[in-house]
């Protein structure tokens, strides 16, 4: 699962690896995003391009009064039998940009926090919908993608975000490949050797605390 991550790197170092239009996005770096808040995703509307989306996916057949669970993940290995989810994946794929996401490891529920070395800013494989919201209109959504975890999340958690490495973005934000065959062998961990991990303070366990002081190992 992945249910918590982080943007804080700033935009001129973003844009040196995801190049995208930013007038009127305005950007914010990000230490603590949580679940229905706005996410940056990369892509979904065509090459370099970027928007704001709501984490947790809205089909675009959910009727108005019609109730469904928070999906905030898919797993990779149920997306191609999934009602929900086997549509977007072969038609609306995005990234959703980070530079690391937090996991609670253990019965304590130690915070960590888990990115690439050298905490460089990467694109989680997402999914995108769609959804007309009767008061506001067209409302668009995402998911993240997770799978099973690699050697260095193994003894934090058993899920982990798919995290796209840049030589397959391109495939990945194809709108012409639809083939689940070419798509399905994406969906496998990021290689552990090329990621590292650390305590942070309990402070990220509340959404409502959004600062630098996050990113802090833990004393």
């Amino acid at each position: 699962m992945c249910g918590r991550f982080t943007l804080a790197i700033d935009l001129e170092n973003l844009l040196g690896q995801f190049l995208f239009p930013v007038e009127d996005l305005g950007y914010t770096s990000r230490y603590n995003i949580a679940p229905t808040q706005q996410v940056l995703t990369y892509g979904a509307q065509g090459p370099n391009t970027a928007e704001y989306m709501r984490w947790g996916l809205i089909p675009m057949w959910k009727k108005p009064e019609q109730k469904l669970p928070l999906m905030i993940n898919a797993r990779g290995d149920k997306l191609a039998s999934s009602g929900v989810f086997k549509r977007p994946l072969q038609r609306q794929r995005c990234l959703v940009l980070a530079d690391s996401f937090y996991e609670w490891q253990g019965k304590e529920k130690t915070p960590m926090r888990i990115g690439l070395k050298g905490w460089e800013p990467f694109g989680l494989a997402g999914l995108w919908d769609s959804w007309h919201d009767p008061e506001k209109g067209e409302a668009h959504s995402c998911t993240i993608i997770t799978c099973p975890p690699n050697e260095l999340m193994q003894p934090i958690h058993d899920r982990m975000p798919v995290i796209v490495p840049p030589e397959l973005q391109a495939l990945w934000l194809d709108r012409g490949v639809n083939d689940l065959e070419a798509l399905m062998p994406l969906l496998r961990p990021y290689p552990s050797d090329e990621m590292e991990a650390y305590e942070v303070s309990r402070l990220v366990n509340s959404v409502k605390n959004e600062s630098a002081a996050l990113l802090s190992p833990a004393e």
